[in-house]
């Protein structure tokens, strides 16, 4: 029995042999210049390092290496498996056997170690379709695709990428004009213009209460642009106190322009036509800046009603 465990353990200490090696390749048949999948496995006892090295590849052969990659498992029973993938590009012609390699055991060229070399018995059949000069592995080039699609591609992108540039231009230029115009536009020349056509209109056969109110609102238009507060929104007072803080002159006069208007509308008083006109022609002078001219004009009496106590002034 001690003999039979001793030859045991002898065996398992052998390093692995050729029947230990075991090689399979794929395809059996390629074209000149494709790849050959070759996967190389050695099983031993795995108490010594083993590895695959020397592959007969390179310039001057039928084989050249692509790529290499190995990894060791290690199996239920104990023992190990090493297992060595390589691709190789075939060339030459004709049935080529599979590139001989070396199996070392632990330290080569030492007492402990050993090598043997080993020769697969399986070939491939590798057709000549390319070109005969063809004998050695030649850098991979990524595909050229045409070169005037992408500029294709990109014209209608910049059309309109242009097309709305052009849009935010021209809006963005109509509106500085639209400000431009509103920021130079005098004032006075309105005003007076405005009120020049309401004339037209009285004699045309406009009701006089009627112009009174136009003439409030070209007056209270006048003083919003001209003296920058919200004289359309404010009602007569509030008007008049703007004036005041900004010392405006002959504020007096429109200020009983203004009320007069307010007495028409809201007390439904009954104006004649001359004195409209009247009130156009002070408000025209006041318009234009020339306020002393106001001291020599006729008073414009508006009637008690107009205070507080006898009805609202807007």
């Amino acid at each position: 029995m001690l003999c039979v465990l001793c030859g045991r353990a002898a065996d398992a200490g052998q390093p692995p042999g050729p029947a230990d090696v075991t090689v399979h390749a794929e395809p059996d048949t390629l074209l000149v210049g494709e790849r050959l999948h070759v996967e190389v496995v050695v099983h031993h006892d795995g108490r010594r390092p083993v590895s695959v090295e020397g592959l007969e590849t390179g310039p001057g052969r039928s084989f050249e290496m692509v790529r290499r990659s190995q990894s060791t498992v290690r199996l239920p029973d104990g023992s190990v498996e090493l297992r060595v993938s390589t691709d190789l590009a075939a060339f030459g012609s004709g049935r080529q056997r599979l590139p001989g390699f070396t199996v070392t055991t632990g330290q080569a060229g030492r007492s402990k170690g050993s090598r043997f070399t080993f020769r697969p018995a399986s070939s491939v059949v590798v057709a000549s379709l390319t070109d005969s000069t063809l004998t050695r592995l030649r850098p991979s080039a990524p595909p050229v695709g045409p070169g005037f699609l992408p500029w294709l591609l990109l014209l209608p992108a910049v059309a309109v990428v242009g097309l709305l540039l052009f849009a935010v231009l021209h809006l963005l230029r109509l509106t500085l004009l639209k400000d431009s115009k509103v920021g130079f536009t005098d004032p006075s020349r309105s005003a007076r213009q405005k009120l020049k056509s309401l004339d037209r209109q009285l004699s045309k056969g406009l009701p006089p209460d009627e112009g009174y109110e136009a003439l409030s609102n070209i007056l209270r238009e006048f003083l919003q642009h001209r003296y920058r507060f919200r004289a359309l929104e404010q009602v007569t007072q509030e008007i008049a106190d703007e004036l005041e803080s900004r010392e405006v002159k002959a504020r007096e006069t429109v200020l009983k322009l203004l009320l007069r208007a307010d007495f028409i509308k809201f007390a439904d008083g009954r104006p004649d036509i001359d004195e409209c006109r009247s009130s156009l022609k002070i408000a025209e002078v006041f318009c234009s800046g020339a306020t002393e001219q106001l001291e020599s004009s006729a008073p414009i009496q508006v009637e008690s009603r107009t205070s507080a106590d006898d009805g609202p002034t807007r």
